[in-house]
This record gives structure tokens, sequence and C-alpha cells, in this order.
């Protein structure tokens, strides 16, 4: 079969980047401002809602929990075993835009304008508090031990800014009328 160059099918693979306003907005205003954002995202069918929060602190959490659990399993632990295990389990410096930052410093940067700020490419986004929306009861972690959701950007099929307010005032809804005027 011949095809048309307009529609052909396109091979680049662009739509398997994450969305780079999404990543800006999690690297600029999340990651690096600290800022908590309400957001909704879309993947594979399901509907995700929470709050946007930055890898620090998702993985300050994270330490904190692995340090929890280690200090349990140490018998009559020393000020030294407990200092050690804190170092240990302190994954605070693995965030992706501080890593991309000490990459670039060791770059050259003469090829960027006076004044151009260099956002780095990011991979995940974290969603704190995460529900997933369905017909039936939604699913909440907000109880569990770690609430914060590591989410590839790759696997973000579409995104809003707002998270989704669960409301039970739903009971109450009355069908439209059966004729419908336009």
């Amino acid at each position: 079969m011949m095809w048309d160059d307009d529609f052909m099918p396109d091979v680049s693979g662009f739509w398997q980047e994450p969305d780079f306003l999404l990543a800006d907005l999690v690297s600029a205003f999340v990651n690096r401002g600290g800022m908590q954002l309400g957001i909704t995202v879309f993947m594979k069918g399901m509907v995700i809602t929470g709050t946007l929060v930055s890898e620090r602190e998702y993985l300050s959490a994270m330490s904190k929990m692995f340090a929890k659990q280690a200090r349990k399993s140490l018998l009559h632990p020393t000020a030294e075993e407990l200092k050690a295990t804190e170092e240990l389990f302190d994954f605070t410096g693995l965030t992706e835009d501080e890593r991309a930052d000490r990459e670039n410093d060791e770059d050259d940067d003469d090829d960027l304008d006076e004044g151009e700020v260099h956002v780095p490419t990011i991979r995940h986004m974290h969603l704190k508090d995460p529900v997933i929306l369905q017909p039936q009861s939604s699913i909440s972690f907000s109880q569990s031990q770690l609430p914060i959701m590591r989410i590839r950007l790759t696997a973000v099929d579409g995104w809003m800014m707002g998270k989704v307010t669960l409301d039970d005032s739903m009971d109450d809804f009355s069908l439209p009328p059966s004729e419908v005027r336009h």
C-alpha cells in the first residue's frame, strides 16, 4: 500500500517523550520552588488525583521510613549506630534536578546565552495522598506508610491542574428529564 506523506505513520517516537510542560512545571515549581500543587493525571485508563510534592520530600519520607524500620531491628543501639543508620538511609541527595545540576556544572556552559535558565530533564513526579478514581469506591493511599506515589512522566497520558475532591452530595443527583431541549 502506498502512503501519502500527509498520512504516513510517524516513527520518530515523539509520543513516547514526557509532556515538556508537565516536566518543566514539576522541575521548576515543585522540585526547585517547593510548591505543592493539586493535579489530576490520566494514565492507561486510570484517573489519579493528589498533590504534587517535590522529589526531595518524597526521598525524605522514604529515608525516614527505611531508617525507622532499620532502628526497630537494632537491639540496644548506640548513638553511633543510630547516626550511621540515619546516614545509610538518607536518600535526599539523589534528586534528579540536583544530579543534573552537578552534571551541567561539569559541562562547559559557553553555549548558554546570558540569563538563560537550564531546566534539567527529569523522569518522575511525586503525588502525595493519591486517590485512584473509579466508578466504585475510590482507592486512597493517604494512610499508607509512604503516602507518596512516584510516577514516571512518560506514563502520563494526560493531566490537568487541580485535585479532584470527592463529594458525597452526588447521592442527591437526579436524572435529567426525558425530553432534552437544545
